[in-house]
């Protein structure tokens, strides 16, 4: 009877590993393609939280403006999404376009000293310098692209003489996350 019940542990020990493995091989593509997609959303800046555990954390180390001192690059950066928007394709003799959308991030200190954003973009745009939107847009850019770029921002701010330049290149994706908020409500909700 002890052979019995030390067979049957030794059986059941096995069926977990054996079963796990059987999955795996089953949903090997379905895997993949989460681990790829994992991989591309820390790559662009984006995070991701399983339980306690945070991996490629979108906020960087923007610096607090001191009253009184010159706003650096120190202080803001440029940040920008993008997705596809077949609809405009046909309007575009069919090439494959995608809507872009800038921000300037920073705290909200750094933010409130911004009076206002040059963007420059390429000269293939119709229209290659735009000022950004207002502050509560977070001086935002809404732009249509067919095609990787270079964006570059002057950031006038109030008691500056000279602006903060600002550049991002501009990769396209099919999808992306909204942008939202502030550094520090992003920081506060990690």
């Amino acid at each position: 009877m002890a052979d019995k019940a030390q067979y049957f542990t030794a059986v059941t020990g096995l069926v977990w590993p054996f079963l796990i493995a059987i999955l795996l091989f089953l949903y090997r593509n379905e895997l993949t393609s989460l681990i790829q997609a994992a991989v591309a959303r820390v790559q662009r800046g984006d995070e991701i939280k399983v339980g306690i555990l945070t991996i490629g954390q979108a906020v960087g180390q923007l610096k607090l403006p001191v009253p009184g001192q010159l706003m650096t690059d120190d202080h803001i950066a440029l940040i920008h999404r993008s997705w596809r928007v077949p609809e405009k394709d046909s309007r575009f003799g069919g090439q494959r376009m995608y809507q872009i959308h800038v921000i300037v991030f920073g705290t909200e200190e750094a933010l409130q000293r911004i009076e206002y954003v040059v963007y420059r973009l390429e000269h293939a745009y119709p229209r290659p310098v735009q000022v950004g939107g207002p502050l509560n847009t977070n001086f935002e850019l809404k732009e249509l692209a067919n095609g990787y770029s270079l964006i570059r921002a002057e950031v006038y701010v109030r008691d500056q003489t000279e602006p903060v330049r600002l550049s991002r290149f501009v990769d396209l994706m099919d999808q992306s996350p909204p942008l939202k908020g502030t550094y520090q409500t992003m920081a506060m909700s990690e």
